[in-house]
């Protein structure tokens, strides 16, 4: 990655994160739901699968990054599968990671990952009906909770 999208990268906070996912994945999931097939379908359905097997949040984290390139890979548009890969990125880096791990501490992980796996199968279950309006839809509300998630997780700031 060139210095200077590193740097944009490092400089970003988990709500500027997040507010991009929010603006673009559910576009890329209501693309997907305009070119998926049958196939494109059960790898997704795997990639749910793979989720709720995850044992710690190492695994829940890689399971649901497979699972949201695997959307953008449905959608057949390679620049978005770019913005997905570098925004995958943006999750590893440290900023991201110790509000993950604040989230995940938070609630219990076998509930976290069914609600997690729940809401992925929703957007999948949208993306095989063909409809993109659901599926931007269910994108958006898992995204949302992801954020409500890690906003509850924050230590509260005082007010001066």
């Amino acid at each position: 990655m060139p210095v200077k999208e590193t740097l944009l990268v490092e400089g970003a906070t988990p709500p500027d994160l997040m507010r991009s996912r929010l603006i673009l994945e559910p576009q890329v999931a209501a693309e997907a739901a305009q070119h998926a097939d049958k196939s494109d379908v059960i790898k997704l359905r795997s990639k749910v699968a793979g989720g709720r097997a995850a044992r710690d949040r190492s695994e829940c984290e890689q399971a649901d990054d497979a699972f949201h390139r695997a959307i953008a890979e449905t959608s057949r548009n390679p620049v978005l599968v770019g913005f997905l890969i570098y925004l995958s990125g943006a999750r590893r880096r440290v900023v991201w990671q110790r509000e993950w791990d604040r989230t995940y501490r938070r609630i219990a992980p076998n509930e976290f990952q069914t609600i997690h796996s729940d809401q992925h199968s929703k957007i999948v279950d949208a993306i095989e009906a063909g409809d993109p309006a659901a599926a931007l839809r269910a994108m958006e509300a898992h995204l949302k909770s992801i954020e409500v998630m890690i906003l509850d997780s924050r230590p509260h700031q005082r007010r001066e």
